[in-house]
């Protein structure tokens, strides 16, 4: 009598491609909608938020033209102030113009929040990627100048190069998680401006609130010394000096107003940088009265500071 054959034999391993085929196509149905709905919240990102918001449309517009700055020659060079808050209201772009006239063309490009190595790696960035002006005048204060760390994200999308991402993650002090942060965002205004539209949508929706946390940003000006002040200068104003000379651009750092301590170690700072520094308003010269919060300059503030400035330029030409 023939044995049967035992339920317990191994099934044939036929199935298996059918099986793993079976798998394979919602898979990549699966991940082809995830990459549409990533490029669709991007392209909505940089497009839509560009358009609705002033802060971002602005950004855009100033990296724009800063990249298209060309030398204008002695008679009227080009000068690109460069700088954060302080720039944006310490300085009439359209008062600069007025006052310049046709001695000189200043173009602004401002990234609020910004130090300085926001700024040492962004200018590498305009300079190798075609931006030429004659002059590149930094704006910000000592303690900017002093600090060690990156705006972030934000950051990495306007500013640094791809291959200048790891070097400016290690000099902020970033791990690797936050260097790989900033390497996703490079590309990725979504990823770079989440904070900013956070920010904005509350702005939007409950203005009340955002203007409670506003409120919460210290300005109190921080304890600095000569010696503190010229010790972490120096190495600082001769490094950017020296990657603006590489380019045939003068390089210039304005301080602006504000009560801060250190002004003459970093004018000793800046003659052994061999680095020229506009400070036109001493430090605690002007009283509480030119500024809007203590830290930032108003409008009359504002429109004193741009004609110093101005005056000061074309003593220079």
């Amino acid at each position: 009598m023939p044995l049967s054959t035992s339920n317990s034999e191994p099934r044939s391993n036929s199935e298996s491609p059918a099986r793993k085929r079976s798998y394979s196509r919602p898979i990549a149905v699966t991940l082809a909608m995830l990459v549409l709905l990533l490029a669709g919240v991007e392209g909505v990102t940089r497009y839509g938020y560009t358009s609705i918001s002033r802060i971002e449309s602005r950004t855009y517009r100033e990296d724009l033209a800063a990249l298209q700055t060309r030398p204008g020659g002695p008679n009227k060079p080009t000068i690109l102030f460069l700088g954060n808050s302080l720039l944006l209201e310490g300085i009439d772009v359209d008062g600069l113009r007025r006052a310049l006239g046709p001695h000189a063309t200043p173009v602004r490009f401002v990234v609020e929040q910004s130090e300085y190595l926001d700024w040492y790696y962004g200018i590498r960035r305009l300079l190798s990627e075609g931006a030429r002006p004659d002059r590149i005048v930094l704006c910000m204060n000592m303690s900017h100048l002093l600090a060690n760390s990156l705006r972030g994200d934000y950051t990495a999308y306007y500013m640094i190069r791809t291959q200048d991402v790891a070097s400016a993650g290690r000099e902020a002090g970033l791990d690797l998680t936050g260097i790989s942060s900033l390497y996703f965002a490079r590309y990725s205004l979504f990823l770079a401006g989440k904070s900013n539209l956070r920010g904005f949508f509350l702005h939007l929706f409950d203005p009340p609130y955002s203007e409670v946390l506003h409120g919460f940003v210290t300005t109190k000006a921080p304890e600095l010394n000569d010696g503190e002040t010229f010790m972490g200068a120096t190495p600082r104003l001769r490094r950017l000096r020296m990657l603006c000379s590489q380019y045939n651009v003068q390089f210039d750092f304005l301080l602006p107003p504000g009560f801060e301590h250190g002004g003459q170690g970093l004018m000793d700072a800046a003659a052994e940088a061999e680095t020229s520094v506009l400070s036109p308003v001493p430090q605690g010269s002007w009283g509480k009265e030119s500024f809007s919060d203590g830290f930032h300059l108003n409008s009359d503030g504002a429109a004193r500071f741009t004609n110093l400035v101005a005056a000061k330029l074309l003593s220079e030409q």
